[in-house]
């Protein structure tokens, strides 16, 4: 008997994306998808819509349900492919895709432009919208406060019709967990940094002057592009790496005792879950889901105040062995895979389609 197809579109080959290809491989789907990078070249974008074409007109036709993880205008064609042959269409909401930031020039309802327009035909045209946090539902008033960030899809577009479910990513209990000693002194931040805008999103101005209140500790950055090129303006204190695999990502975070989440915009950050499982001690930003994901496993802060709270609570931790332990057990329980393997089965179990 052949298996059933399901399509998933995506524009980055990020770590969820691979994850849920996985889980819906071994749920005993056949995952067919379609990758359009973002590019602003005209002659590629023009080429990324016609290959969408081409290619969704055969495979959505067969498949069962179409994804698209985030709104944007990889999702257009094959949403409305989906659209005229009836098919089921699930968008997967993770953070650009709900904001509009004027101060970090971030977000798809910054700008009054044809891609807002598309993206909000993307919305109104799913079957249903799953956000990893409810804040991108909802909004994000901190946000709002701090940085004058607007959020939530419901106060950009109002009478919305889709179901929008707050259906979290999931995370591997069995692979990421502590290996080998570790540093008491260590700090640890993870993000894809590869520009400007990047850098200040992800809150590293902060992580680097933490680093300099706190110079008897050692902090880590992963991620960041041009690390050697990038060693001469940082602390002395501060070890760079590049993209780390999963396999040397987990002996990073194993080794250092603390995690540090200083994003100003994020849906739900899969590094900070990653580490706690870890067994890293949190310590994150008081906006969108990192509050949810750190519960009272570690420390929560606004990032426009100052860092005192932060480096008291570093320095009074009397017992970080058990509060890393009660981290892991956090994710353990509330993003597991079982539960994101619920919400795929319900959806694909539903006949009912509406065009």
């Amino acid at each position: 008997m052949s298996q059933k197809k399901v399509m998933l579109v995506y524009s980055l080959k990020n770590t969820f994306v691979l994850k849920d290809i996985a889980l819906l491989d071994q749920m005993g789907y056949n995952v067919v998808t379609i990758q359009s990078a973002p590019n602003r070249d005209l002659f590629r974008f023009t080429w990324n819509r016609i290959k969408e074409f081409i290619q969704g007109f055969f495979l959505v036709a067969k498949s069962e349900v179409v994804f698209s993880w985030f709104n944007d205008y990889h999702s257009v064609v094959p949403f409305f492919l989906a659209k005229c042959f009836n098919k089921k269409r699930i968008l997967i909401v993770g953070g650009y895709d709900a904001i509009s930031s004027p101060k970090l020039d971030y977000g798809i309802f910054l700008k009054n432009n044809f891609r807002q327009f598309l993206a909000r035909w993307n919305y109104a045209n799913a079957n249903e919208i799953w956000v990893v946090h409810k804040s991108l539902a909802q909004g994000c008033p901190n946000a709002k406060q701090q940085d004058g960030t607007l959020s939530g899809i419901q106060n950009f577009i109002q009478g919305l019709k889709p179901l929008i479910r707050e259906v979290p990513t999931a995370y591997d209990d069995r692979f990421w967990k502590k290996n080998g000693d570790r540093n008491k002194k260590g700090i640890i931040t993870v993000a894809n940094i590869s520009d400007q805008r990047t850098f200040r999103r992800k809150g590293i101005p902060l992580f680097l002057k933490l680093a300099e209140e706190l110079p008897d500790y050692q902090f880590t950055i992963c991620g960041i592009q041009n690390p050697i090129s990038n060693k001469q303006i940082l602390p002395k204190n501060i070890t760079l790496y590049g993209k780390l695999n999963r396999d040397a990502l987990k002996i990073q975070y194993g080794y250092h005792q603390f995690y540090f989440q200083a994003s100003h915009i994020e849906g739900l950050p899969n590094v900070l879950c990653e580490a706690m499982l870890c067994e890293c001690i949190p310590l994150g930003t008081n906006v969108f889901g990192i509050p949810d994901v750190i519960g009272d496993t570690g420390h929560i802060f606004n990032a426009s105040d100052s860092l005192k709270t932060v480096i008291s609570f570093i320095r009074s931790l009397g017992n970080p062995q058990k509060l890393g332990e009660k981290a892991r057990q956090r994710i353990a329980k509330h993003y597991s895979i079982s539960k994101r393997e619920m919400a795929f089965k319900e959806v694909l179990s539903t006949n009912a389609h509406e065009k």
